[in-house]
């Protein structure tokens, strides 16, 4: 996947606080990740392509850090792929809808008018009688986020743009996750942390991550903010910004965090 080889010794020198070997692996996906934003946000500016690279090399690292490399089921391009994919469509999605739709409910809204090949009124069939009343939608919700949506990408269009590929190239929708697909009960603490950190900006994510050792080790700030090739001061202020996303995202489905 990545043109630079990048092996098991230096994924383990990353994983023990070696800054240089961490961006030596970076560097290595950087040209993997450009493909990736091309393909999910071909009408991505030269500033959004920056942001969503930003976006996908924190998850980059926290796949890094988490990676076993002891095991032989998955080697690191594998592990990390679909997890770039989806936070760059995550990231495009919330970067093309206006501020004042919840990221989450329009992923909802998106998917369902992807399943009902655009039929509104289907669409609001979906989202408006969710077996769980904490992820049902009010009908004026659901109108509000089909408007804002109005003028964003269509799920439609092929994501993966390959013209030598057999098969046909995934949709866009093919490469955004469902919201509530693995989340379970929100009294179970971790679980509901976990679902969280997977709903704000991923950069945000991986500072709160290594600070509370969620979904990977434990990192000092230090360590943290030489992956990120940041000051420890702004990996302070992503985790606050975290925090408040975190709440953000709990408020708007009513859960408590």
């Amino acid at each position: 996947m990545a043109a630079t080889q990048v092996t098991d010794e230096l994924i383990t020198a990353a994983q023990a606080g070696d800054g240089d070997a961490m961006w030596s692996i970076v560097s290595a996906y950087d040209g993997v990740i450009k493909h990736l934003i091309r393909s999910v946000a071909p009408t991505a500016g030269k500033e959004d392509a920056e942001d969503l690279l930003q976006e996908a090399r924190a998850v980059l690292i926290q796949h890094v850090r988490d990676y076993d490399t002891t095991s032989s089921s998955a080697q690191l391009s594998t592990y990390a792929h679909q997890a770039l994919r989806r936070s760059i469509a995550k990231a495009w999605v919330e970067s093309t809808t206006s501020l004042t739709v919840d990221s989450s409910a329009a992923l909802a809204v998106k998917r369902a008018l992807w399943q009902t090949e655009g039929d509104i009124e289907g669409a609001w069939m979906i989202v408006g009688s969710h077996e769980d009343p904490r992820r049902r939608m009010s009908r004026e919700s659901f109108i509000a986020t089909v408007e804002a949506l109005a003028d964003v990408t269509s799920l439609d269009v092929p994501a993966n743009i390959d013209r030598n590929a057999r098969n046909r190239a995934d949709t866009l929708a093919d490469t955004i996750p469902d919201p509530a697909s693995d989340f379970t009960d929100p009294a179970e603490r971790r679980d509901l942390a976990r679902y969280l950190l997977r709903e704000i900006p991923q950069r945000q994510s991986l500072a709160l991550r290594g600070f509370y050792g969620i979904g990977m080790t434990q990192t000092p700030d230090n360590e943290v903010a030489a992956d990120m090739g940041i000051k420890t001061s702004a990996l302070r202020k992503l985790r606050s910004n975290g925090l408040t996303s975190a709440r953000k995202v709990a408020h708007s489905h009513d859960l408590a965090a």
